[in-house]
């Protein structure tokens, strides 16, 4: 009796830590009253706009939020047209300083997707960073990845990473 109720023990850990979030940060606080640029992330999965989508939902955490953005979020065409991901973070790093931006939100989105299988749960990781404009500093850096349940979209759990994220650097 005793080693079902260990097998049945294991079962359950091993059931509620393969969907829980796992977020790596550093902490910090930087100022709500600055204006921060959002850059459209950089999608390494093979999920069309996954880099267009994640940027966007960071952009309307940070809005609602209080934050003052300025969305460098570019058009579907925006990432083909690129040589290099770092002439691309240099294009938009001077373009938030022309604007007048304090800071700038760059990232990049790692998977993107729906599990295969029976609930086809969503499955969503993705960085951020943010640099000072002043003196081109990381001013944060920080990882999010989660998967949910079948009855969540991806959307949600990528709204739930960023805030998670956000409050780290913005409170």
């Amino acid at each position: 009796m005793i080693k079902y109720k260990r097998l049945i023990l294991v079962f359950f850990i091993l059931l509620f830590t393969n969907c829980s979030s796992t977020i790596s940060k550093n902490s910090v606080i930087l100022p709500k009253d600055k204006i921060y640029a959002i850059s459209t992330f950089w999608n390494y999965t093979e999920t069309p706009m996954a880099g267009f989508r994640a940027s966007t939902i960071i952009d309307g955490v940070l809005s609602n939020r209080g934050v003052r953005t300025i969305s460098l979020i570019g058009g579907e065409d925006e990432i083909e047209s690129v040589k290099s991901k770092e002439s691309f973070i240099k294009k938009k790093i001077n373009r938030a300083k022309s604007l007048g931006a304090d800071y700038i939100i760059l990232g990049s989105v790692q998977e993107w997707r729906y599990k295969t299988g029976i609930d086809g749960e969503p499955v969503v990781s993705y960085s951020v960073k943010v640099i000072d404009l002043n003196d081109g500093s990381i001013a944060f850096s920080g990882v999010g990845a989660k998967s949910g349940w079948g009855h969540k979209s991806i959307g949600v759990v990528a709204q739930e990473i960023a805030n998670k994220l956000i409050p780290q650097f913005i409170p």
